[in-house]
């Protein structure tokens, strides 16, 4: 009886578990795109601009539609500063934050309104460093630029820490505007977000992969 009960489970997970794994998969896949079309912007004390690849000193085009939504955001009066983020790439003569940051003066906003950080190799990395500014600061609503795609993690990140991030999709960026892309990225982001909550569950270092 023992042998056919432990014969009946494994064939039960044997089934079953990929359904479940299946179905948690497309639950978040549908929250990442719910996000992802969404606007949550209003008033909130600062800006943060998520890097992207820079070439040359020059933003590729899905971090240039990152930073024009930020400059229209900043000219609209959402807030009053602006962070940029992002490290070095293959390029170590510049970052993302301080290219982003270059860019931005081009658009007509002034250098003393906008703030880097320029260490932040991972999504998790560059929050946790936010963080140490944020709350000397006493900031604790922020809007979130970016890929749609890449914003439900990051609200998500920012909510576990306990500050308010209002999402605010870089729409025209060449990743949200081609099918291929944008249901590649959002897979990926599935299993990006699952180990976040894998590492803050069990405490654990995640090697995050750069986005």
């Amino acid at each position: 009886m023992k042998e056919r009960g432990k014969k009946f489970i494994f064939l039960l997970l044997f089934t079953y578990l990929p359904l479940i794994i299946l179905a948690y998969i497309i639950f978040i896949y549908g929250l990442i795109r719910r996000s992802a079309k969404r606007d949550d912007s209003q008033q909130a004390d600062i800006i943060i601009v998520f890097g992207a690849a820079q070439y040359n000193g020059r933003p590729s085009p899905v971090f240039k539609a990152r930073l024009d939504h930020t400059a229209n955001l900043f000219k609209s009066n959402y807030a009053k500063k602006i962070i940029t983020t992002g490290g070095h790439g293959l390029d170590a003569r510049f970052t993302e934050a301080g290219v982003g940051k270059d860019y931005l003066m081009k658009q007509n906003i002034p250098a003393d309104c906008i703030l880097t950080e320029p260490s932040g190799s991972t999504t998790l990395d560059t929050i946790e460093k936010l963080l140490e500014y944020l709350k000397l600061q006493n900031l604790n609503k922020v809007i979130a630029v970016s890929d749609g795609f890449h914003l439900f993690r990051i609200k998500q990140i920012f909510c576990d820490n306990r500050i308010v991030a209002y999402g605010s999709p870089a729409r025209q960026s060449p990743i949200e505007s081609n099918l291929r892309s944008r249901v590649s990225a959002s897979v990926r982001e599935v299993f990006v977000y699952t180990g976040y909550l894998v590492q803050r569950k069990l405490h654990l270092p995640f090697p995050e992969t750069k986005d």
